[in-house]
């Protein structure tokens, strides 16, 4: 990241920022047809993630340069990411059940696994697909947007305030407003269950740490920030738990649908085989399925009594203050700092 950011003029500096992490997403695109690269879509995805959380941040200084039209060509990528990543997390947590089932367990876990593989794998050919097809373009508009813009320069001690501001101080006012944020849905999440606020959570804690790591070094914000991941970190592992509950509520569902009907086929042919009747009622994933629920719900429990005990109820109140005076220095930089 370019130094001296801070004391640059806001409407400069935004762009450089917005520049560099299309310079990430663009460096991990080249990565992603490499299937030995296990972490090409992850820095692909958080580029994007990245891009679109700092033209959000500095939306009154950016609108201009990025149409309505682009962001949401950039909105559709970046959320093509999101299914890959969802079935690749869930498959990493399964790896780790298996030894943890039963013998007539296991062929549910088998069978979740093969399910979250297909998805993967589909997800991963639609996102290549739609990379080939948009990014190029995409990349290209982007950088001819952020890379002009057009400023007046007042000469004399009559120039306005507002021409005198610098990107730190304007990034402050931005910051006061996610970490608002991030205690107002911090203070709503009471229970395990409150799926919404903790998800809110963990955006508004998302928005400060990308709004604070360009910054990093001329701050010596990186204490504060390793703070924030590990509080990102957990709101994620939290929502992932939330999801894959869903998930294994939809797989149950669908399980006893194709053992029914597999059962009705067999039980409807002329002349039914009843050795195949009794293995096809035998073949139940439904008991490993419910295993692994329990097991995430045990989870998603845990997860939630680590939130408590470390961050709700006043105790990020430390940490926030820490990043408030972090917001102060900021706004403290002046034009010429560099």
């Amino acid at each position: 990241m370019t130094s001296g950011l801070l004391s640059r003029p806001p409407e400069e500096g935004a762009r450089l920022i917005a520049l560099s992490y299309l310079d990430q997403a663009a460096a991990a695109r080249k990565r992603l047809k490499d299937e030995d690269d296990a972490e090409a879509l992850h820095d692909f995805r958080v580029a994007l993630r990245r891009l679109r959380s700092c033209l959000r941040a500095y939306d009154d200084l950016l609108r201009d340069s990025v149409p309505k039209k682009l962001a949401r060509r950039l909105k559709r990528l970046a959320g093509a990411t999101g299914p890959g990543r969802d079935a690749e997390v869930q498959l990493a947590w399964l790896r780790g059940r298996g030894s943890h089932l039963g013998s007539q367990q296991r062929q549910g876990h088998a069978w979740m696994v093969a399910r979250l593989h297909g998805r993967k794998r589909d997800a991963y050919d639609d996102l290549l697909k739609e990379v080939e097809r948009d990014f190029s373009d995409l990349d290209g508009d982007l950088r001819r947007h952020l890379s002009v813009y057009r400023t007046k320069v007042y000469l004399g001690a009559g120039a306005p305030p507002a021409t005198l501001g610098t990107l730190g101080k304007t990034t402050a006012g931005i910051l006061q407003d996610h970490v608002a944020d991030l205690e107002a849905h911090l203070a709503k999440v009471e229970q395990p269950d409150d799926q919404e606020e903790a998800h809110r959570a963990r955006i508004s804690a998302k928005r400060v740490r990308y709004l604070l790591e360009p910054f990093v070094e001329e701050l010596d914000a990186g204490s504060v920030i390793k703070r924030f991941k590990t509080l990102q970190n957990l709101l994620g592992d939290l929502h992932d738990s939330h999801v894959l509950e869903d998930e294994l509520a939809a797989a149950i569902n669908d399980a006893t649908a194709e053992r029914t009907r597999r059962i009705l086929e067999i039980t409807l042919v002329e002349s039914p085989d009843p050795a195949r009747l009794r293995a096809e009622r035998r073949r139940s994933r439904e008991p490993g399925l419910l295993a692994l629920a329990r097991h995430n719900r045990e989870r998603r429990d845990s997860l939630f009594a680590t939130l408590k005990g470390e961050w709700l109820h006043g105790k990020a109140d430390e940490l926030l203050r820490e990043v408030a005076a972090l917001g102060d220095k900021m706004a403290g930089q002046t034009a010429g700092d560099q």
